[in-house]
C-alpha cells in the first residue's frame, strides 16, 4: 500500500527522520493512503468548491516564474517627511486637536527664526520649566533652521547663528508644529508657528499687502518681532519704534474682533532692558485699534552674561496660557433685522 504524508500537524519526520509518536514510519496509521476513497472524495469535493481570495495578496499584481504564481513584495514603508506643513496640513490638524496658532510677525532680523530655533533646542534638552517635548510633525524642518546654530567656534561667534528664511511658495505660510506636555496636570499642547520672510511684514507696512496673512483670522496669539538692538540705539529707537506702531496699525486691519493677545517680542535681550517710553508708546498705538500687548523680552542666543534662550520659556507659557474674550452672540449694535432666526414650515 502506498502511503502519503502523515496527518498530523506536529510531525517533524521531514526534519529529524523519526517518528515523534516512536512508532515504525512504514506501518504509521497517520500516514493516510491518497488514494483512499475518502481522500479522493476531499479531492473531489475542493474541486467545486468557490476559491476564496488571500485577503493579504488579493489585489496585488504577481508574478509568474514558470507556473509559480508569487505576491509581489510590499512596498518599504516610508516616515512622513516632517518638513513644514501647509496651510491645508496645519488646518486638518486644528480640525483633530485643540491647536494653538501662533501669528509671527517683524521685520526682517528681528529674530523671528532665531526665536523658533531656540525654541527648538531648549525643549530638546529639556530646558522648559514644566514642560516636556511630546512630539513634532516638523522635526526635518526644525533641524534645517538651526544647523547654523550648532558650527561655530567659542570666541569666534557669528553675527548670524540662523540663514535668512525663503519660501518655496512666496504666497503662503510654511508651518511649524511641536507639541509640549504641562507637567502639573498631563496635559497636552499643539503649537502651529510661521516662519516667515521679514519681508512679508515689510510689504505690509508699506505697502498694506495683507493677502498672505489671512491665516491670522486663525490665530489665538500674535508673536510682534522687533529687533532689540534698534531700541537700545538713541539713533534708531525713534524709527524703530514708529515702524513698530506702524506694522500694529496695519496688523488691526487684519485681526478679527475680538481681538488675539498681541505679545511684543523684542530680540536681543541680553544687551539690555527693553525701553519703557517704547513699549508704553507702541502699547498706546494698540490701545488705539483695540489691542492690547504685552511685553515679552528673549535672548535667542547670548554670548554674554545671559543665559542663552532666555525668555522663551515665559514666551511659550504666556502664549499657551492666553486669554481670549469670547464674542457675544448677538452684541447690541446688531440692527433687528439681522437678529432674526430662521423659520421653518412643515410640509403635509
Amino acid at each position: 500500500m502506498v502511503q502519503g504524508p502523515c496527518q498530523l500537524s506536529e510531525c517533524t519526520y521531514n526534519v529529524t527522520k523519526a517518528c515523534v509518536l516512536n512508532r515504525p514510519v512504514d506501518t504509521c496509521s497517520n500516514r493516510r493512503d491518497p488514494g483512499e476513497a475518502g481522500n479522493k472524495f476531499e479531492e473531489d469535493e475542493l474541486d467545486d468548491c468557490i476559491p476564496i481570495p488571500d485577503p493579504v495578496t488579493e489585489g496585488r499584481p504577481s508574478v509568474d516564474l514558470g507556473g509559480a504564481v508569487l505576491a509581489s513584495p510590499d512596498e518599504t514603508p516610508r516616515l512622513p517627511s516632517s518638513l513644514t506643513m501647509g496651510l491645508e496640513e496645519a488646518t486638518s490638524l486644528m480640525t483633530r486637536r485643540h491647536t494653538t496658532m501662533v501669528g509671527i510677525l517683524g521685520l526682517p532680523d528681528s529674530g523671528k527664526t532665531a526665536c523658533l530655533v531656540s525654541a527648538y533646542l531648549l525643549l530638546a534638552k529639556g530646558g522648559f520649566a514644566g514642560y516636556d517635548f511630546a512630539e513634532s510633525a516638523t522635526l526635518m524642518a526644525f533641524e534645517q533652521i538651526s544647523r547654523g546654530s550648532r558650527h561655530w567656534t567659542e570666541g569666534d561667534e557669528p553675527g548670524q547663528l540662523t540663514t535668512h528664511t525663503e519660501m518655496v511658495d512666496d504666497r503662503q505660510a510654511g508651518f511649524l508644529h511641536f507639541r509640549l506636555r504641562r507637567h502639573k496636570d498631563n496635559r497636552f499642547f499643539d503649537m502651529l508657528m510661521p516662519d516667515l520672510p521679514g519681508e512679508w511684514s515689510k510689504a505690509l507696512i508699506d505697502k498694506a499687502d495683507s493677502d498672505r496673512f489671512s491665516f491670522l483670522g486663525s490665530a489665538s496669539v500674535i508673536w510682534l518681532m522687533v529687533d532689540g538692538r534698534a531700541f537700545a540705539s538713541p539713533k534708531t529707537k525713534r524709527y524703530a519704534t514708529y515702524r513698530a506702531e506702524m506694522l500694529v496699525e496695519r496688523l488691526s486691519a487684519i485681526l478679527p474682533t475680538p481681538r488675539p493677545r498681541v505679545i511684543l517680542v523684542p530680540s536681543w535681550r541680553d544687551i539690555g532692558e527693553f525701553p519703557a517710553d517704547a513699549y508704553e508708546s507702541i502699547c498706546e498705538a494698540g490701545r488705539g485699534h483695540g489691542m492690547e500687548i504685552a511685553l515679552a523680552p528673549i535672548a535667542s542666543f547670548s554670548f554674554g552674561d545671559v543665559e542663552p534662550g532666555s525668555g522663551i520659556a515665559s514666551l511659550i507659557e504666556k502664549t499657551l496660557n492666553h486669554g481670549r474674550a469670547v464674542p457675544e452672540f448677538w452684541s447690541d449694535h446688531q440692527s433687528p433685522s439681522t437678529r432674526k432666526l430662521i423659520c421653518f414650515r412643515s410640509v403635509a
